[in-house]
Formats: structure tokens, sequence, C-alpha cells
């Protein structure tokens, strides 16, 4: 019986549509399209937002404008079948909280700036997203393993009842990406990419400036 439970969650862990589509996603006054070198800073990064759980993550901060190629794949989708294509098991480790993966950006063939639809960020059009540059750090998690609660929101709410603010916490996320990528930082939360309305990625961004900055 436990081995038959063990190949069903292994197979479910093979399944793409079971794996959800995380980012951290700021502000840089800079190329928002940067590797960054060193894939241990990129897991710290990402274990400061997800926790102990695997994950599929990416070297580079993006434009959002770079997450969705011509075919309609996203980033996350990219990054996911590179390592399912390469061993399956691996995609089931990760699963299992064995271990996480850091994929390399170039493999990905997101070169391309392709507007959306929605081309409220577009600095062209906007000149405001010329200083204040849109970025996004892509990664997944197996959605078995998630809590009700993320990582990252115990952290913020720990902090805020601690000291009021969760200035702290988010201004680690600054420190690490400064030391990779030039041009000033400025993180702004966490979300969750939703192919059903992936407008609502471009509205943190468009919401921020308008609330935060426009006016000020």
């Amino acid at each position: 019986m436990q081995s038959q439970e063990l190949n069903n969650e292994n197979e479910s862990s093979l399944k793409p549509s079971n794996w959800n589509s995380h980012y951290i996603y700021g502000f840089i006054n800079g190329n928002p399209m940067q590797k960054i070198s060193d894939k241990e800073a990129v897991s710290e990064i990402i274990r400061n937002t997800a926790g102990l759980q695997g994950f599929i993550g990416i070297d580079s901060i993006f434009h959002p404008y770079y997450l969705v190629n011509e075919k309609g794949a996203t980033a996350w989708d990219l990054a996911w079948f590179s390592i399912y294509l390469k061993d399956q098991k691996a995609i089931t480790e990760i699963a299992n909280n064995e271990t996480a993966i850091v994929v390399e950006s170039e493999n990905l063939g997101l070169e391309e700036f392709r507007i959306w639809p929605n081309d409220s960020v577009d600095p062209n059009k906007y000149e405001q997203y010329q200083k204040f540059v849109p970025f996004i750090l892509p990664y997944l998690t197996y959605s078995e393993n998630e809590e009700s609660t993320p990582h990252w929101a115990k952290m913020v709410n720990a902090e805020i009842e601690l000291q009021g603010h969760a200035e702290t916490y988010i201004e680690n996320f600054n420190n690490v990406f400064s030391q990779f990528v030039t041009g000033h930082i400025m993180t702004l939360g966490f979300g969750t990419f939703d192919r059903e309305n992936p407008d609502s990625l471009i509205e943190k961004f468009t919401s921020f400036y308008e609330e935060n900055i426009a006016n000020r």
C-alpha cells in the first residue's frame, strides 16, 4: 500500500499542472534582464521566500514582458520542462523536498521583449517605467507541499507583530540582489502567476507605483 501511494505521488509530481508558478517582484533602476552568477545566492533568495521545500529556480531576473515566449510558454513552463526532459527523477526529488535546482536562464530562449495585450508597464509608452523598471524572479514549487500560509507570509506577519513593519525581512532581499545585479533594487513582494489572469502580475506594479510613488 505504501509503495502504491509513493508511486501515485511520484506520478503526480510529473504533471506540470501540479506545480505552482511563484515569483518575487520589484522595481530596479537598471536592466531588468540580468543573470545572477551565483546559484547559491539564487537559492538563498528563494529559500527565504519558500522555506525548506524543494523548488525549481532560474538564475536571472526578468522584465515581465520577457516571461512568455511566442508560443505562449512561460518561464516557469520552460524551466520545469528543461529538467523533466533531462531527469524525471530530479523532478520527483524536488517534489519530495530532497533537493532544489536552479536552471540557467540562457537555456530557456527568453531573449525577446514581447509586450502583452496589457501594455501598462511598457517603458516606451509610460516613461515612469524607464526609471522604475519592473523585475521578476520566477521559481516553482510542488503544490502538494504548500501550506495554507506561505513561508514568506509567516515571516512578514511575525516581523510586523514584533516591530510593526517588515522592512528588515524585505531589505534582506534587496541586500542579496544588490550583490549580483547592477542598479538599485526595490523588492516589493511575492506572488503566484495566474495564467488565467496574467494581468494581475502587471497590476501589482502599476498599483504600487500609483499608490506609493506617483504623487510624492
